[in-house]
């Protein structure tokens, strides 16, 4: 049975056709939930036609003007028909089936029912990495599980356990199921495993599927309440410029605590937590709240509006902070699963790529955020296959997905952000990508706040105290003023230190200019910490000069 029409309506072709579409069924019809992507150079009656994947249902444009999701008895009839079980009543006239204006209706016994919840996007999220608990058994198949990209099972997302033993993946029941390698054996076409849920999903993800388990125990399934499936929480990125500065930056989660049920991150510089207050609010917290294992509601930032489970950086509303004696709404105050600046240190090779990029809002290449360089048309942004990398060139023009990478991540991202990719990069050298460890890319720079230079052969002018000049950047690096006297220690636009006076100032840096420079681009490293030597200009030429030293607070080092 399906939908019937009183005909074939016509309409112009969609002019812009979603490569991949998701249907969300919950409440029934749950076999034809999943991603469906888009059948190229083949049309069902005059309209796109798309196939769900590793599945056998078809979205397609029914003889009577409807969209329709059928089986596979439609594509038997070569979809010249109106049959199937799932569609939406209002006739489409060349509307895609994720814009058609009107609820859909699902087959639920012998007759069809309107179903609100029914929805069909052209995506969903789709979590990375999730983490398995089961305390009472199969405990072989806790853990987490990480996202097997551009791979499908019955036309949902695939998760591999991090041992490689276990798979969690959609059975052709439509539930969600942790098998082993008897199911892998037969590309998930069955229902093989210890683990599963109890309902069919419908196209909720495991996280959210919102109903119990059941576990193997001996020859039987039995319901389990303390198997859980969450999704495993994601470093998060803290802005509070307006005061309690020392709660910004980077958190990360503890792994297996939590506090009042809910997940703990740590600052990076310790001292600093983001945890659930017994109130059911967000708080940033100091030592106060960690002697109380978090069983409390202290802090200087927090929530107002209790979280009911959504993330810290999901949460629709302003965050207060302690100011004084009181807490006041500060609008600036927030926390996002992206990092808002990344440094790039690049000593070896491509130095003009080092330096300060900031996240762009609103922008993004091949589902993934992007980040510009303060300077240069620089950006870091996904490929196509997944792998974080920086592409550009110094003029602004052309598309990024374009632009050839100059540094690239060996491996894909699997949805972790640039900075816990750790030494995994290359740089293009000549025409060809070569590994380079020395490449780092993180959420803090180490920038001295003052630094201390001898130059005793000549430029002694130049010599003397620098302190960092907060807030400030030259061509995308961190700038420094001379005390009591004229000169800056700036980066200038040929990637190199540079000790130059009021002439490169006054053209905001924007140059070369300087009487004193290190002898190779420095690649994002910092001055004291250069390996090279140092150029001196003498009369009308620079010469080298080994006794030039920059220290900073720590060790010296003699350059």
């Amino acid at each position: 049975c399906g939908p019937r029409g009183v005909g074939f309506v016509s309409g112009p072709m969609p002019t812009k056709v979603p490569s991949v579409l998701f249907v969300l069924s919950p409440n029934g019809q749950q076999k034809c939930a999943g991603e469906y992507t888009l059948v190229e150079n083949q049309t069902a009656n005059g309209y796109p036609l798309w196939k769900q994947s590793g599945g056998t249902s078809w979205i397609y444009a029914g003889l009577n003007g409807m969209w329709i999701v059928g089986g596979p008895d439609v594509k038997e009839k070569g979809f010249q028909c109106s049959f199937g079980s799932i569609f939406c009543k209002v006739l489409h006239h060349g509307t895609p089936p994720h814009k058609v204006d009107g609820t859909w209706w699902r087959l639920s016994g012998e007759s069809f029912v309107e179903d609100e919840a029914i929805k069909i996007t052209v995506g969903t999220s789709v979590p990375f990495v999730l983490r398995v608990v089961s305390p009472n058994g199969q405990t072989r198949c806790a853990g987490e599980y990480q996202l097997l990209v551009g791979q499908m099972a019955n036309g949902m997302p695939l998760w591999r356990h991090k041992s490689g033993k276990m798979w969690l993946y959609t059975g052709t029941n439509g539930m969600w199921v942790v098998g082993g390698a008897d199911a892998k054996e037969k590309d998930f076409e069955c229902t093989r495993g210890v683990m599963y849920s109890k309902y069919a999903h419908g196209g909720l993800m495991p996280d959210r599927v919102g109903c119990i388990w059941l576990r193997l125990s001996g020859d039987k399934f039995h319901e389990d309440s303390s198997i859980t499936v969450t999704i495993k929480p994601s470093p998060l990125y803290v802005q509070s410029p307006n005061g309690q500065q020392r709660c910004a930056g980077e958190y990360v989660p503890i792994a297996d605590q939590l506090a009042n049920g809910h997940p703990i991150w740590e600052h990076i510089g310790g001292k600093c937590w983001l945890y659930s207050g017994s109130n059911g609010m967000w708080i940033i917290g100091g030592d106060d709240a960690k002697a109380k294992d978090f069983r409390c509601t202290r802090g200087v930032i927090y929530c107002r509006s209790a979280h009911g489970g959504t993330m810290p950086d999901k949460l629709v509303g302003n965050w207060l902070r302690l100011e004084g004696d009181t807490f006041r709404e500060d609008a600036a105050i927030s926390v996002s699963v992206k990092p808002p600046t990344l440094y790039v240190t690049s000593p070896s090779g491509q130095q003009k790529c080092a330096g300060e990029y900031r996240l762009m809002p609103g922008e993004n290449l091949h589902g993934q955020s992007v980040w510009k360089h303060r300077k240069l048309a620089f950006r870091i942004s996904s490929t196509r296959e997944g792998k974080w990398r920086i592409a550009g060139n110094e003029s602004a023009g052309g598309a990024l997905g374009d632009a050839a990478s100059v540094i690239e991540c060996d491996v894909p991202h699997n949805g972790s952000m640039p900075n816990k990719m750790g030494p995994t990069w290359s740089r293009l050298e000549g025409e060809e990508l070569v590994k380079d460890p020395s490449i780092v890319i993180s959420t803090v720079l180490h920038k001295p706040a003052k630094l201390h230079v001898k130059s005793p052969n000549g430029q002694q002018r130049s010599a003397g105290e620098y302190v960092l000049v907060a807030g400030a950047q030259a061509n995308g690096h961190p700038l420094w003023r001379q005390m009591g006297g004229k000169y800056w220690l700036y980066s200038g636009t040929n990637g190199m230190w540079i000790f130059g006076s009021t002439v490169a100032k006054e053209s905001g840096f924007d140059c070369s200019r300087g009487v004193i420079y290190s002898n190779t681009p420095h690649g994002g490293v910092m001055p004291d910490r250069l390996k090279s030597l140092w150029l001196r200009l003498d009369g009308e030429a620079f010469h080298e000069d080994e006794d030039i030293v920059i220290e900073a607070d720590h060790a010296p080092r003699k350059r």
